[in-house]
């Protein structure tokens, strides 16, 4: 008997990307799998798909924000203080991608379940949307340090 072991096959096609507009930067798929460890159950497809949702979550919450950074002249994000990075990597690029992925993964946690699912199956997958939660803070923290403003609001009553 002989057994013959095959590499795995790629879970996006090799240099996957979703295009940002130009202003933005395109969004890796491998590396959005590699960075929050998102296995081949979710098909590329649905990876794209809550990707694009990240952009349009994190493009319209910034919307203003760039109006006025390209009021000031500036043609796309890596232009906005090209001197601040961090491991050689521009900031706020790497705030940016950190915001998109957060939302993707936050859509895929909570979306991409089996709608099937007994009670016992809907119990094991709370934990799931206790992760999208957070996967939604932090892609708020990154927006809000795009932003340069404070990450929580305290009102007095």
């Amino acid at each position: 008997m002989t057994f013959v072991a095959l590499p795995a096959s790629p879970t996006s096609p090799e240099s996957s990307v979703v295009a940002g507009d130009g202003w933005y930067p395109d969004i890796d798929c491998n590396a959005m799998r590699d960075a929050l460890r998102i296995t081949d159950q979710v098909t590329h497809a649905r990876l794209v798909g809550a990707i694009e949702g990240g952009l349009l979550t994190v493009e319209g919450e910034l919307a203003y924000w760039r109006a006025l950074q390209e009021s000031e002249g500036f043609a796309a994000l890596a232009n906005v203080e090209p001197e601040r990075t961090i491991n050689a990597e521009h900031r706020l690029t790497l705030l940016y991608t950190r915001a998109v992925r957060f939302h993707a993964a936050a859509e895929l946690a909570e979306l991409h379940r089996d709608l099937s699912a007994t009670t016992d199956g809907q119990t094991r997958a709370e934990p799931q949307l206790l992760t999208a939660e957070d996967y939604r803070k932090l892609a708020t923290a990154a927006i809000r340090d795009i932003l340069a403003v404070p990450r929580t609001t305290v009102e007095l009553i």
